[in-house]
This record gives structure tokens, sequence and C-alpha cells, in this order.
């Protein structure tokens, strides 16, 4: 619990305690609370059904307001000029607010193929509840066993790609680093020996 929701709940507890003292000859106290409980329990199922609602498993076609099969000049339109592009123009790199590398583009000739979260925010981007930091076996949980594994070539990064869905999760010390989606018949997503030698971030193969 963060500091700021700390002093809020204290707060609360507080005005309760005063507001039960300086009414409870006049109101019915048991009542209240059994109207507060009721509501607090239907509030709790409303949103416990909105997030399941949410995080409900269908595949993927857009991420980060980018469609998988795009073309170039749509995805210039949306998300302006990228900050970095490989010699190819394969693939582009968005930079977030704070000038550190967020979306990665992955073309095939020139139509959209794949669109990963490269950030490190868990709470900004999610895919089926799924993100920054979530352990591999509950990625498999959630989606079940992938389609394939590309091995990157320094064996420290996997990546899992699940077709059915349209997803793919790159992951490091068996948890996801990157995450995003891929269009299984423009071909996997992989890693590659190449672009791993020139840096090129997260080091794929278009």
């Amino acid at each position: 619990m963060g500091l700021g929701a700390g002093i809020l709940l204290s707060a609360m507890v507080i005005g309760l305690v005063l507001l039960y003292g300086q009414t409870r000859d006049r109101w019915r106290w048991k009542k209240v609370f059994l109207t507060a409980l009721v509501v607090t329990v239907i509030i709790a199922c409303v949103a416990w059904a909105y997030s399941e609602y949410e995080n409900r498993i269908t595949a993927q076609s857009e991420f980060l307001s980018i469609s998988l099969g795009s073309k170039v000049s749509d995805v210039r339109f949306i998300k302006g000029n990228p900050d970095m592009a490989s010699m190819d123009g394969g693939v582009w790199i968005f930079n977030d607010s704070n000038k550190k590398a967020e979306l990665l583009v992955l073309f095939r000739d020139t139509v959209v193929k794949a669109v990963l979260y490269i950030g490190d925010c868990f709470y900004c981007n999610q895919m089926f509840g799924l993100g920054i930091g979530t352990s591999y076996e509950k990625v498999k949980e959630k989606v079940g066993e992938p389609t394939s594994v590309s091995i990157s070539p320094d064996q420290l990064k996997r990546l899992a790609s699940f077709e059915k869905w349209n997803v793919v999760f790159i992951l490091k010390e068996n948890k996801v680093i990157n995450f995003g989606i891929y269009d299984p018949k423009l071909g996997p997503v992989v890693f590659s020996e190449r672009a791993w030698n020139l840096g090129s971030n997260p080091g794929l193969q278009i």
C-alpha cells in the first residue's frame, strides 16, 4: 500500500469513528453496516467481472494503436517518424516521453509483421493481464504452450510465440521482458544472429 492510500484509509477510519461517536444514539448502525457491506461486495464483483472480461483471451490484431498488416505509411501517420530505424527500414523503434525505447515495429515488405512493447513498465501495458515481470509459468498457464520457441545467440533469452492468439513473449531469467503481437501468416518472429551482432533491439529477424 502506498503512502497516499494509507493516509486516505486512515482518514476514512478516523472519520467513521468520529461519525459513529456522534450518531450512535440516532442511527441504526447495524443496518448502515450491512448496507455498506452489500454495496462493497457488489462493487468488488463488478470490478472482478470487468477485469476478467478485459483480460479474456482472444486472437490479437492490434497493439499500441498499430494493426497487423498496416502499411509503413499508416504507421507513420499514427505514430510519426521513428526515433530509430534499421538500415533496411524493416525495424522501427519509438521512444517514450523520457526518450527510452518503448515500441518496436517489425515490417515485412512494408507491411507490419509484429508490434512489440520494449519498455520496462509493468502496469503501462499488458496482454491478457500478463506483462513485464510475469513468470513464464504464468504465461503458459494463461495462454497454453507456445507454438515455437526461439533462443537468443547468447542463450540468455527466449522468444515464445503463440500462433493461436498472435502473441509473442520475450523472456529472460524466466520472466517476461518484452511482449507484443505478430502475424503468423508472415512467418515466426525469431532471434537473428546477424541482427544480434549488429546490436538491433532486441535482435530479431524480420
